[in-house]
């Protein structure tokens, strides 16, 4: 069995594969567990044989070179993850909450040679949806008004023996298409290269050192780029991928405990979930060893509270924007902690040593450490673009003194040690529970639902740094609130949708005649004030300002 997370060959265009090191796990050991679902286990040597039969499936089907995944958290789906890349194709998963318009939409830009559902995949699967999908679709059951083929079971004969090498990849084909949130009205898929991701799996398997003795649970979805973390790291080490259900996330501490997890990962919601609910004690995680936490400002009291849970653990704040390859900075826990003074949040620390970080200014000049500026970033590691958008492309990538830099939006600031402090976001762009949402996209539904030209999404309350819900405002329509919110969540994800739309006459304007976000979130925050609990903006929101009486004035993250 190997003993190092490094995959060796001499062959540069297999080891540029994603899944190269995962053939060599399931040769090197094919009994060892691979995956978990539940009670459900998955050995390396039988899910490299199911993914290595889908990709000899897929390989004559192949022109864009571009496979669909819907479905999430699923042996489908990360079937069909490992076949699309055992063929040489790009695995672009599709979130399985998106609106029927967005979802055909996409399936039509994307021009996919194949698609694999797992079995909520297959519900979204309308005659509608059915058109715009492509021919070729690969599920485990059956589908009224359309041909699918069955996913593969294994290959014939013994997977250390009969398994295929995966198809060599050169450096600038892509490994996947991941989709963010859009200002325009549709999401962002950003391009990351064969040679990118692997150039992150270097960077970061020097301080995460999975062993096969690891097991390491995941709370992300595949849609989500820290999957990619989870994926490829857990199996170039031959260690084991503890997937959670949808029930799981409900109470992590059991799921933790019943596995004996050794790493976790995840956005700080899930352990304030946690210490609302009573259920985060001191001493409660005995076998974590590495506990990583990202997709959100980290509080020192969610931290603090963690490191009592997990006292044997290492605790790492990750910071990267997916455009990034999903990690650029990271800053681990000390004692004691380097801290964010203005905002209470553990520092997103120093950077990847493959990458150089400045802060600029409006005009694109360097400020000063100390000083706030937006966060620019150069690297090999940056993604290849946005997907079919050269606009969008060429505006977040720019060319700085004649090399290629990405804008990432965020506000930063460098203290005197060289150590990086989030500061917020320069746009309408915040982080809702793990979220990425742009409110300019929101707000755009938010018209068209009310039919008015004006409206506006402001992000409140802001708790611990992280945004706990959306409230809309509109004029001049004629449809009442539960009208518009039903028109939003025919074409957005419910989590996009604003909990509370407000209807008004006018809106308050500032000086450049804009309306005035920061008054509208002052007249919440009085609004909050005066009651002991504020309006019903998501199921946790009245315990959350209880239990923090004191709450920030929202700031977009």
């Amino acid at each position: 069995m190997r003993q190092t997370a490094v995959f060796e060959t001499t062959d540069p265009e297999l080891r540029l594969s994603p899944v190269a090191a995962l053939a060599a796990s399931a040769r090197d050991n094919p009994t060892a567990l691979c995956l978990r679902f539940g009670k459900a286990d998955i050995s390396y040597g039988d899910f490299a044989g199911r993914a290595a039969a889908l990709g000899e499936a897929l390989k004559p089907l192949l022109k864009t070179k571009r496979v669909g995944i819907l479905g999430s958290r699923s042996l489908a789906a990360y079937i069909g993850i490992g076949g699309a890349c055992w063929a040489g194709a790009t695995y672009v998963p599709l979130n399985l909450k998106w609106p029927e318009e967005r979802l055909m939409a996409l399936m039509q830009d994307l021009q996919l040679d194949a698609l694999v559902l797992d079995p909520n995949g297959a519900k979204r699967m309308s005659p509608a949806v059915v058109k715009a999908a492509p021919k070729h679709l690969f599920y485990d059951g059956t589908l009224e008004a359309t041909e699918t083929t069955a996913l593969p079971q294994t290959l014939t004969g013994t997977p250390s023996e009969a398994l295929p090498d995966p198809a060599p990849r050169s450096a600038d084909e892509l490994a996947y298409i991941v989709f963010t949130s859009g200002s325009t009205g549709m999401p962002k898929g950003v391009m990351v290269t064969c040679e990118t991701l692997q150039m992150y799996l270097a960077e970061t398997r020097k301080w995460t050192a999975f062993t096969p003795g690891d097991r390491i649970a995941e709370a992300h979805d595949v849609t989500f780029d820290l999957s990619v973390h989870n994926m490829f790291l857990t199996w170039e080490a031959g260690a084991s991928l503890h997937v959670m259900s949808a029930i799981e996330m409900m109470g992590p501490q059991a799921f933790i405990r019943r596995n004996d997890i050794t790493v976790w990962m995840s956005v700080p919601t899930i352990v304030n979930t946690m210490r609302n609910a009573g259920s985060l004690k001191p001493g409660l995680f005995e076998t974590l060893r590495l506990s990583v936490f990202c997709g959100e400002p980290l509080a020192m009291a969610t931290v603090n509270a963690w490191a009592q849970a997990a006292p044997d653990s290492v605790i790492e704040n990750i910071y990267g924007p997916t455009e990034c390859t999903v990690v650029c900075t990271r800053q681990r826990l000390t004692n004691p902690p380097i801290v964010t003074e203005k905002r209470g949040i553990l520092a997103i620390g120093d950077a990847y040593e493959n990458f150089e970080i400045t802060l600029r200014d409006a005009d694109g000049a360097i400020v000063p450490d100390g000083e706030t500026g937006e966060i620019v970033l150069k690297s090999p590691q940056l993604a290849a673009g946005y997907f079919n958008a050269p606009e969008q492309t060429a505006k977040a990538f720019r060319m700085v003194d004649g090399e290629r830099h990405y804008f990432t939006g965020d506000l930063g600031m460098r203290d005197e040690n060289g150590v990086f402090h989030h500061m917020g976001r320069s746009d309408n762009q915040v982080k809702l529970k793990g979220n990425r949402i742009e409110l300019e996209e929101v707000e755009m539904h938010l018209r068209k639902a009310s039919e008015t030209e004006l409206a506006t999404v402001v992000a409140w309350p802001v708790i611990d740094g992280s945004a706990q819900g959306l409230v809309g405002f509109t004029t001049n329509t004629q449809m009442d609130e539960a009208s518009i919110r039903a028109a939003m969540v025919k074409t957005l994800p419910e989590y996009m949708v604003p909990t509370r739309i407000d209807i008004r006459e006018t809106l308050p304007r500032n000086i450049n005649d804009k309306v005035d976000r920061k008054a509208l979130l002052a007249e919440l925050d009085a609004e909050a004030a005066k009651t002991t609990t504020a309006p019903p903006l998501s199921p946790n929101l009245a315990q959350n300002l209880a239990t923090h009486p004191a709450a920030k004035k929202p700031s977009l993250v």
